[in-house]
């Protein structure tokens, strides 16, 4: 809405003033701006939105200096060559850079379509729009510094709601129908880009509420309680993503208790409850759905009757439907905190999280020369993207000379936005940005057959730019298809009385030409393969819950505990190290000339490994909640056997002497106990998974691509 009503504002003086091409520039110019800027605290925002309006105004003059119809076409060649080269650099230094960068050669394709030639007017224009962005972007900050981070927790919980259906979906398929297993894997695929959603979500307001409260002399009552919300949902997620549905023993056993009908209840009422928290916090509204605790009740009565043998339940797990019993009473008591928070009555003291030290849990970026030289060899993946853009842009920057195609700025556009660091991303992108604008452009000529006045045109084109920019985060194909309406329908009202039909043909050939370069590139000249950092994500994410397992375990061992922020610190590591994986995996599958049993089982190891962060989750949840936490010396025991597997997972794996194995392999150790408490319980499901893992590595470590892999190569 925001970059909708900068975009419109411009036009519409524009069209008062009889000077619509002026405020197409300036529109033109906070479009470029809107995308290059990212939410944060007043000063990252002024800082970045500075930087940008300085390469904005660059690229525009000497673009405009160096276009072609001034007999320039070999230096404006280069020069196009060099931004491409230079801009994808920028990405070392991480989301915002790459929103700068981006927006700043997008400046590039709106010089090369400029109708007027002279120079000092459009630049004016285009850097006007931009200032006008700025000023609306920073004065809205202003009145509402919140309302970002309102948005963003509503998200987040809009997505915990939406994980929460997906286990619901995956229990109820393995549960009537186990032999669905592509359904199963589907679904499961669907749960791992789910998780992937959620931490970027949750970046985004560590990044926006950490800052703000950091660099904020005093942190107001609204701040305050946004952190405590935020707070209540990373441990409410901790605990979703504790609860293992995909455990066949909690499956079996709740069958047979009757506890199934129960727990699919109770994860419909996860969701409700979710929704209901998720719009109270969009409208501003107090939280009215109730919540209610009556299933606790259900399951504690059934699992008592178990264990006093009044319920004649052979083989069932109680253990695990305690698990369950205990994730439910958890979600209900986060959530309860969060309606508290939201309607005014949580009473807690105000101190509450401040011990947490903020700025550890912020990403710190070094905007420096030496980040920048350390990235200048082969090694760096985002130097042989560089390498691969600017080599894309001249090669067909040429094509187009030769073969003398005038719409190169479409071919460059498409080249900037869909050519990605790895294969697996160039290739999802360049598909559905082919299918978002044959799309688009299909509906562009149906509404410019139907319609040419210039004030419909410019609603349509409002309403294109809101959905274009809602659904991109969301849905980038329909995205993309309204971006294809709103750029070709810009170009209509600038260049009135223009064949239509030739700017379609154009999109959609730059669009093509763009699609083949790309992937020819990706696959021919320094290629990325994902597959050859597998060992080092794998690695990295035993590594962090190896570390969360022992400060978790170390606050079970010893009176004096862990400070809360090292133990956070810990949990943040495995949720981005899980995020990290789970992105790779969806882009390793993609890439072709791997062998089907090596997809198979670096399937069955993320699987794994996620079941593991799982487990491990339910143990600090445990031991977060409990006021009592006993441990035994078969405790210990278990304790020392999954640190001794975990670290003997991650030398093998980086090519280290893994110790001896026969000491822990070989070791008799009696897991059938009597009595075990949950923390056995998990310790001991722990420890099977940990070995479970091992084998997989050594298995993994025999295929000619894990072999292959290069463990140091640079991320």
């Amino acid at each position: 809405m925001r970059i909708a009503f900068v975009m419109l504002m411009p036009m519409i003086i524009g069209i008062l003033f009889n000077r619509l091409d002026i405020g197409v520039l300036a529109s033109s110019g906070a479009l470029v701006a809107g995308i290059g800027d990212n939410p944060g605290t007043i000063k990252i925002k002024l800082y970045t939105q500075s930087i940008g309006a300085v390469f904005y105004f660059l690229v525009v003059l000497i673009s405009q200096l160096l276009l072609p119809y001034t007999s320039h076409v070999v230096s404006f060649g280069l020069w196009v060559t060099f931004s491409g080269f230079f801009f994808s650099l920028l990405f070392i230094y991480g989301s915002r850079a790459v929103s700068i960068s981006t927006s700043a050669l997008l400046c590039i394709v709106y010089a090369c379509s400029f109708q007027s030639h002279d120079i000092f007017t459009n630049t004016l224009a285009m850097m006007s729009g931009v200032v006008f962005y700025g000023i609306v972007s920073l004065g809205l900050w202003r009145i509402q510094p919140y309302r970002v981070i309102e948005q963003k927790l509503s998200e987040n919980i809009k997505q915990l709601g939406e994980y929460t259906d997906l286990l619901y979906h995956y229990f109820l398929i393995k549960s009537n129908s186990p032999g669905k297993k592509q359904k199963l894997n589907d679904i499961l695929i669907k749960i791992f880009e789910k998780q992937e959603k959620i931490h970027a979500t949750h970046e985004d307001i560590r990044e926006n509420l950490f800052r703000l409260r950091i660099n904020a002399k005093s942190f107001s009552a609204k701040g305050r309680r946004m952190t405590l919300i935020f707070s209540a949902l990373i441990d409410l997620y901790e605990q979703l993503i504790s609860l293992n549905i995909q455990d066949d023993k909690l499956i079996y056993s709740l069958e047979k208790s009757g506890l199934k009908q129960d727990f699919t209840t109770g994860l419909l009422n996860m969701r409700l409850i979710l929704d209901g928290i998720n719009w109270s916090i969009n409208l501003h509204k107090k939280v009215t759905i109730t919540i209610d605790t009556s299933l606790l009740t259900k399951f504690k009565e059934h699992i008592l009757n178990i264990e006093n043998g009044s319920v004649a339940c052979r083989d069932v797990n109680v253990h695990a439907l305690k698990h369950v019993r205990f994730i439910f009473r958890s979600f209900y008591k986060q959530t309860q905190i969060i309606k508290s928070i939201i309607n005014g009555n949580f009473n807690n003291e105000k101190t509450t999280y401040e011990d947490l030290q903020l700025e550890k849990f912020t990403q710190e970026y070094n905007y420096n020369f030496t980040t920048l030289k350390a990235n200048l060899n082969l090694r760096s993946n985002i130097f042989r993207h560089a390498l691969r853009v600017s080599m894309a842009i001249l090669l067909s920057y040429f094509i187009c000379i030769a073969l003398e195609i005038k719409y190169f700025s479409w071919v460059y556009l498409t080249i900037i936005l869909i050519l990605k660091p790895v294969y697996g991303n160039t290739k999802n992108y360049a598909i559905q940005r082919l299918q978002g604008t044959a799309a688009g452009a299909v509906i562009t000529l149906l509404l410019l057959l139907l319609t040419q006045n210039v004030y419909v045109i410019t609603f349509l084109t409002v309403i294109c730019i809101v959905g274009a920019y809602s659904f991109i985060p969301i849905n980038y194909k329909v995205g993309v298809a309204f971006v294809t309406i709103f750029v070709i329908l810009l170009i209509f009202l600038e260049h009135q009385g223009s064949d239509n039909w030739i700017n379609i043909y154009h999109r959609l050939g730059g669009t093509a030409i763009a699609v083949i370069i790309a992937f020819i590139l990706s696959f021919l000249f320094l290629p990325t393969w994902e597959y050859k950092i597998l060992p080092t994500l794998i690695s990295k994410l035993l590594n962090y819950n190896l570390n969360y397992f022992k400060k978790l375990t170390f606050n079970l061992q010893h009176e004096d505990k862990l400070s809360d922020t090292e133990v956070k610190l810990a949990r943040k590591d495995v949720l981005l190290g899980t995020s990290n994986l789970s992105s790779s995996f969806q882009r390793i599958i993609s890439e072709p000339s791997l062998s089907k049993d090596y997809k198979s089982d670096i399937y069955n190891i993320q699987t794994l490994i996620n079941l593991l962060s799982t487990r491990i989750s339910a143990l600090r949840t445990y031991t977060f909640t409990s006021q009592k936490n006993t441990i035994t010396e078969t405790d210990n025991r278990l304790i020392q056997l999954i640190e001794q597997t975990l670290t003997n997972c991650i030398s093998l794996i980086q090519n280290r002497n893994p110790g001896e194995e026969s000491n822990w392999q070989e070791e008799e150790f009696n897991l059938n106990l009597n009595n075990q408490s949950l923390n056995t319980y998990q310790l001991k499901e722990i420890y099977i998974l940990s070995q479970q893992i091992y084998n997989y590595v050594k298995k993994l470590k025999e295929f000619h691509e894990w072999k292959n892999s290069q463990f140091e190569f640079s991320l």
